[in-house]
């Protein structure tokens, strides 16, 4: 019997769900109310609000660099991991000949805005999934010498694949590329060291037990001093002319440099607070966890012949269980019918992606076998 880490009680809505659909949207903490009314409070304090704001912030960029192993000076919040995926893409001094290497199962955003470069002579090099695995030896023989960025989650939103980010980048980085990691189905369910990327990304309102509007940025100051920020604004800087001379300026020598604007505040109280739980609990609790439950669904599913795509060993899976099936939108919907929560999103594609988090536990796997048997029988 596996045991939830936090009681389901602890969320909302959840009192008679089988929630496994975290990789694409976490239960929110029933305690996020009082971190929501608190932020309110301090949002109608006047002038003294920022400060109370950043301080929220500052905890929470503390956490964050706790938990990606990296110093707080070198992370700050974005709106999303696209953002930061774009702010590192509109960075570089691009010229024709050069390229960026990524996988076929990545999400959009880590692809797209590298797609926008082609007009400008930029080739994108894709490397293929054998049977739904990428190999790091595939993905290291497409980098030489013009190869400017490569691109891979830690863990692929797609097949739920882990890959061996060390290997990466050893490999990315004796070639003289920029490994930029995007860690969104990693943080907060395996452990993340970001300092072995350049740039590392992540979004907050799956894993991480956040919401929408704030992601995390990481940039390695050792290997990328010298990043300018694409985009400036008042919140980029440190100091400034004013109206005397407003084209004097300072940028921040920490990574708020990449922050053009207030963050969402709203959102950085309930990572601050969704953070507490998560290193409290500490990674490796997490990550054996979420590995018990997803042994137990991997097993559970043999009977039903899917197609698997996530990995059997525990090094290369986290916390997404993967398969494909014909008829994904109606397999989803008829298993919410009956209490289950599961992820499709990309039905034109036909995965079925089952996430175990902190608030499962083996009930919520043999309901979802059960649920599985009864759709397939038809009842």
């Amino acid at each position: 019997m596996v045991e939830s880490l936090i009681p389901k009680s602890a969320f909302v809505g959840l009192d008679n769900v089988a929630h496994l659909a975290t990789g694409g949207e976490s239960p929110m903490l029933r305690s996020h109310s009082d971190v929501l009314q608190q932020f309110m409070q301090d949002k109608s304090s006047g002038e003294p609000a920022r400060d109370l704001q950043a301080q929220v912030m500052e905890q929470a960029r503390d956490k964050c660099a706790t938990l990606f192993k990296v110093p707080a000076q070198d992370v700050t919040f974005l709106s999303s991991a696209t953002e930061g995926i774009n702010t590192l893409c509109y960075a570089l001094d691009w010229q024709s000949g050069d390229n960026v290497v990524v996988a076929d199962v990545e999400f959009p955003s880590d692809i797209l805005p590298w797609a926008n470069l082609r007009a400008r002579g930029v080739e994108v090099r894709i490397v293929r999934n054998n049977n739904w695995v990428v190999s790091e030896a595939d993905i290291l023989t497409q980098v030489d010498e013009n190869t400017r960025v490569v691109a891979v989650s830690q863990v692929s939103m797609f097949t739920g694949q882990h890959m061996d980010v060390a290997m990466l980048s050893r490999g990315i980085r004796s070639a003289g590329a920029i490994f930029l990691m995007d860690v969104t189905h990693a943080a907060g369910v395996v452990p993340v060291d970001a300092s072995l990327a350049d740039i590392a990304v992540s979004s907050c309102y799956k894993w991480m037990l956040g919401t929408h509007g704030t992601a995390v940025f990481y940039r390695n100051r050792q290997t990328l001093p010298d990043l300018a920020p694409p985009f400036l604004g008042w919140a980029s800087v440190s100091s400034g002319g004013g109206w005397k001379d407003p084209l004097d300026y300072q940028v921040h020598n920490n990574a708020d440099c990449y922050l053009a604007a207030n963050p969402s505040y709203i959102s950085l109280y309930i990572l601050n607070h969704a953070l507490d739980h998560l290193l409290e609990l500490g990674e490796q609790k997490i990550h054996t966890h979420s590995l018990a439950l997803g042994r137990l669904v991997r097993a559970g599913l043999e009977p039903f012949n899917y197609e698997m795509m996530t990995p059997v060993e525990d090094h290369r899976r986290a916390g997404n269980t993967c398969f494909m099936v014909a008829g994904v939108d109606e397999l989803r919907k008829a298993l919410g019918d009956l209490g289950v929560l599961v992820w499709g999103a990309y039905g034109d594609f036909g995965r079925v992606r089952i996430s175990a988090h902190v608030h499962n536990d083996s009930e919520d796997v043999e309901r979802l076998l059960d649920a599985l048997s009864r759709c397939q029988r038809g009842v």
